[in-house]
């Protein structure tokens, strides 16, 4: 969801760049202007950052009193103020031609970032700005929309994690109506209200270039819910609107609902957490059914949705027209009875690829229904069902539906109470299965037995398709360790790039016996196996 941009330029500023030399880019233009005072101050809070001690510096100096160690110790102070200020100015040299700047987790505060913004502001070739959880504040905020209104390339702005608050979302929505070139900005967990997600739905009456918008985690709540629906309503370039973690509840998902039916440019929409129930998940889908919004991705999760919720979501799904590539109703309550209904529209679906339903109560006939949809159907690939009771005999008819002519590369059934027993049902679905590239096992209780069965399947030759493989809290010990040893010494290609063995009882004999193996696959294929404990 709230992914951090992705570079744009050969040159950027990393977060490896050292702590001291990005602090002293924030201090650069203060120097170059303020009073002695008040820069041997800056130069004396920056100096501790960039780890450049200047002694004690409650010490003063009294007129004819100096001793020798008093002059040693002002001559040390003016080589340490000296040396900072060489690297501050070296600093905003290069602030001022980066087109991706990272100052991300530098702790900066809204004092760091009025002075990131000043040097900033001479910047024309930035296009991506990441200053993500930093404590940044109103006054920081407002100060760097200052600094980017000029800016003519920029296009990504991430500011996850501060505390932009109402009058912050506010400049920033100046900022985005007049500079249109920027495409994506990511405003999650910044403490954002119902005035701030006001001022923003205006801005998207009138921006025609923003594609991607992240709200998620702040406090909007039905009066904001009702504005942005407006905003979505007539903004014709939003493609990404994430809205997770908030408080719209039923009547704020209704109110989203109806500009959700209006629109005609959004793929993507992330609703998780928003408390919205049964009401809410059917007066979402039911605008898709309705409206011509091209939905890709969608995300119901933790929404307190039951099979009562579901009515128009398995309606949509299985429309000829449906475009749904991508959905999670991870941890809701859709029970038995809404998985065999959910399980019916995924047989007659054409168009999704992943498909979340973990955590939701199901077992016995709605395990069966589901994997038989799932084999039926052209094109999903990822299948999450953890969190559910399948047990061993949802293991086991899950298992017959994978084995042969699947197309499940990632499948996740962590926390599904499968026991050993289950574990081996699986391991023999792996000894036929050719397409699983992510298996996730974890807190299922395999036990030795279990991933003993499982280490039997990953011995046969030709089994080269698992990279990466999820045994944690299994409860397996070294005599499990040592059987996932010899099937990766047995077949050094089939043996998955990454497997977490994390929370077991593993010692260090057991440890040992895996790294040697991982060193003998290393020797043989080049394979770089990284093993979690």
């Amino acid at each position: 969801m709230a992914d951090s941009p992705a570079p744009r330029g050969a040159s950027s500023l990393t977060q490896e760049t050292s702590v001291a030399t990005t602090v002293a880019g924030l201090l650069v233009l203060a120097l170059g202007v303020a009073g002695f005072v008040k820069r041997r101050e800056i130069v004396a809070k920056v100096g501790s950052l960039l780890g450049v001690s200047a002694g004690d510096s409650s010490s003063s100096i009294s007129s004819g009193e100096s001793t020798m160690a008093d002059k040693d110790k002002e001559k040390e102070e003016r080589r340490w103020r000296q040396e900072a200020r060489g690297r501050l100015n070296e600093m905003c040299a290069e602030l001022k031609n980066y087109p991706n700047v990272d100052l991300s987790s530098r702790n900066l505060r809204s004092e760091g970032c009025a002075y990131i913004s000043a040097a900033l502001a001479f910047n024309d070739v930035c296009e991506v700005v990441d200053m993500s959880k930093n404590g940044i504040g109103t006054d920081g905020i407002l100060a760097l929309c200052e600094a980017l209104e000029n800016n003519l390339v920029l296009a990504e702005i991430n500011l996850e994690g501060n505390a932009v608050g109402d009058e912050g979302a506010s400049g920033l929505a100046d900022l985005l109506r007049t500079r249109q070139n920027i495409t994506s900005i990511n405003l999650n967990g910044n403490n954002i209200a119902d005035d701030g997600a006001k001022s923003i739905a205006e801005m998207l009456k009138f921006n025609t270039e923003l594609a991607k918008i992240d709200l998620g985690n702040n406090v909007v709540d039905y009066d904001g819910a009702v504005a942005l629906a407006e905003g979505v309503k007539a903004n014709s370039s939003l493609r990404v609107l994430n809205l997770s973690g908030n408080y719209l509840g039923a009547l704020g998902a209704k109110a989203l609902s109806e500009g959700l039916r209006e629109n005609r440019t959004l793929e993507e929409l992330y609703v998780s957490g928003n408390d919205i129930g049964d009401e809410g998940a059917e007066q979402i889908m039911s605008s898709l059914v309705k409206g011509k919004v091209p939905l890709k991705k969608l995300d119901l999760s933790n929404s307190a949705v039951s099979r009562a919720g579901i009515g128009s979501l398995c309606e949509y799904l299985s429309r000829e027209d449906c475009g749904l590539e991508w959905l999670s109703l991870y941890m809701n309550d859709v029970g038995v009875e809404g998985a065999v209904d959910l399980a019916e529209a995924i047989r007659k679906n054409a168009s999704l690829e992943h498909l979340d339903i973990g955590g939701n109560n199901i077992g016995g006939e709605g395990v069966k229904q589901i994997a038989e949809a799932v084999k039926e159907n052209a094109k999903i690939t990822t299948l999450e069902m953890g969190y559910n009771p399948l047990s061993t005999e949802g293991a086991t008819i899950l298992a017959e539906q994978i084995k042969f002519d699947s197309k499940i590369t990632t499948l996740r059934l962590g926390w599904c109470k499968l026991g050993a027993d289950g574990g081996q049902a699986i391991a023999d679905a792996l000894r036929f299965n050719e397409t699983l590239g992510t298996l996730d096992l974890r807190g299922n209780t395999l036990g030795d037995k279990g991933v003993g069965a499982i280490s039997q399947s990953l011995k046969i030759v030709g089994l080269e398709g698992l990279e990466r493989l999820d045994l944690g809290y299994n409860e397996i010990k070294d005599d499990g360790a040592f059987a996932l040893a010899q099937a990766m010494k047995a077949n050094p290609e089939g043996a998955a790039a990454s497997i977490n063995m994390s929370n077991n009882y593993i010692t260090k004999f057991g440890k040992t016996a895996l790294e040697e193996a991982a060193s003998m696959v290393n020797e043989f294929t080049g394979k770089e196996v990284s093993i979690t404990y």
